[in-house]
């Protein structure tokens, strides 16, 4: 469960394959509470953490740092830091993607873009479609950055228990 403060972390989550509930800030704590139940909270926000770890649900506080969000949650709670396309969610709405042939999209995506790719996923819940575009190695860019951060967080805890 990600917070409203945290929207791009949700959407980092579910290209990672996490399953993420998202909870726009129309909803309040009280009720944001009631729906973790069994998840982990993953939010800015000291107090909400609080009141959630004080009733007994997971919560991990997150800087809004995102390289630094992502190595934290990957270490504490073993989160792949890999995109596989079979497991990837939709970063909008969280289904589970479909890996498709370009066959299933030549009638929905520019011809330059069909024509330069192979395999696309197709969101069956809202019909977005991604392809593995710049887009793409700019998020493996980014997560080689995570790894490298969690790398340095498991070598500075290291250090601190000597």
């Amino acid at each position: 469960m990600v917070d409203s403060m945290s929207g791009k972390i949700a959407k980092w989550l579910r290209i990672l394959g996490c399953n993420v509930l998202y909870a726009r800030s129309s909803i309040s704590d009280s009720r944001l509470l009631g729906i973790t139940k069994g998840r982990v909270l993953v939010t800015r926000d000291k107090e909400l953490g609080y009141r959630a770890e004080k009733s007994g649900e997971s919560a991990i506080l997150i800087s809004e740092d995102t390289v630094e969000a992502l190595a934290l949650i990957s270490k504490e709670f073993s989160v792949n830091l890999k995109i596989d396309p079979k497991a990837t969610r939709c970063p909008f709405c969280n289904a589970r993607l479909i890996l498709v042939g370009r066959s299933a999209v030549a009638d929905k995506l520019p011809r330059e873009v069909v024509n330069s790719h192979t395999k696309f996923l197709i969101c069956p819940s809202c019909r977005k479609t991604f392809w593995f575009g710049t887009h793409y190695w700019n998020m493996l860019r980014t997560l080689s950055k995570v790894k490298e951060k969690k790398h340095h967080m498991s070598n500075s805890r290291a250090d601190d228990d000597r």
